[in-house]
């Protein structure tokens, strides 16, 4: 089972560390782009939508939602790790409550911006089963750039915590030399060889989990002035190219949206985790 996802947000949101003043281009023109080449190639993946980004994307929000998976990616796009769990649950509340109206649909899906979920996993799943969140796919099995490595099972699971019972599906892990390195998404597909990626489809026929984002595509966006090195290489490395091998990629693979694999998956035979 190959599941599809993207993080539909800006293209200067994922640098954290910097202050990005808002500008004028927005990756919006490239995801309806994006949208076309998919419809064309006929697949869905489901979309983890920046409620911010939404509230200034409503119509377009709105079109995907009657076609496509939608989940929650937050509100403002910080990291788990640096929220109080206060502010946590207020972000969460707001994306809820702002991609329903849009959408009109009750949202069961999230997904923590950077996979940031690193200090309390206690309180991160206490809040999400105080809401309508069902399927979380926000925790790592490797160390990343945002946070450390917080579970080891790299296939779905189920989390309980205060009675609710809420789905996980972890984002793949790409073995090199016998080491999990990274996730298969975002830079890391853009950097890795194609043959790389595709090895490891092949190799593991019972879960992958792709996610991705439209900045992963958008030549076009913003070079920015004062981050480092290493930060620009982040951005950019391949990004020219990269919608042919995703092309190449939905030619090769069959891919389903995480509604669709739900009711795929064996859930009675996956692993439990309780959190106390």
């Amino acid at each position: 089972m190959n599941i599809l996802t993207f993080d539909i947000e800006e293209w200067y949101n994922a640098l954290f560390k910097y202050k990005i003043a808002e500008p004028n281009y927005s990756v919006a023109p490239y995801f309806v782009h994006l949208l076309d080449l998919m419809k064309q190639m006929n697949v869905k993946p489901t979309f983890f939508v920046l409620s911010s980004f939404a509230e200034k994307h409503q119509e377009l929000i709105y079109n995907i939602s009657q076609r496509y998976d939608i989940g929650s990616h937050g509100h403002k796009h910080k990291l788990i790790s640096s929220m109080t769990r206060s502010e946590f649950e207020k972000d969460t509340l707001q994306s809820l409550k702002i991609l329903e109206s849009i959408t009109g649909k009750t949202i069961t899906k999230y997904r923590a911006a950077g996979f940031s979920v690193t200090k309390n996993i206690k309180n991160y799943f206490e809040v999400l089963a105080n809401t309508s969140i069902e399927t979380d796919c926000s925790l790592s099995a490797v160390n990343h750039f945002y946070g450390r490595k917080n579970i080891d099972i790299v296939k779905p699971y189920i989390v309980e915590c205060n009675g609710k019972q809420i789905k996980e599906l972890p984002p793949s892990v790409i073995k090199l030399f016998g080491r999990g390195m990274g996730f298969l998404g975002g830079g890391y597909f853009r950097l890795l060889p194609y043959s790389t990626i595709k090895k490891q489809l092949q190799n593991n026929k019972d879960y992958n989990l792709i996610y991705l984002h439209p900045s992963d595509f958008d030549v076009n966006q913003p070079k920015i002035k004062g981050i480092s090195c290493f930060q620009q290489f982040r951005r950019r490395v391949s990004l020219a190219g990269n919608e042919k091998k995703f092309l190449k990629l939905l030619t090769d693979f069959q891919f389903v949206d995480i509604e669709s694999a739900i009711t795929e998956i064996n859930w009675i035979m996956c692993e439990k985790i309780k959190i106390l």
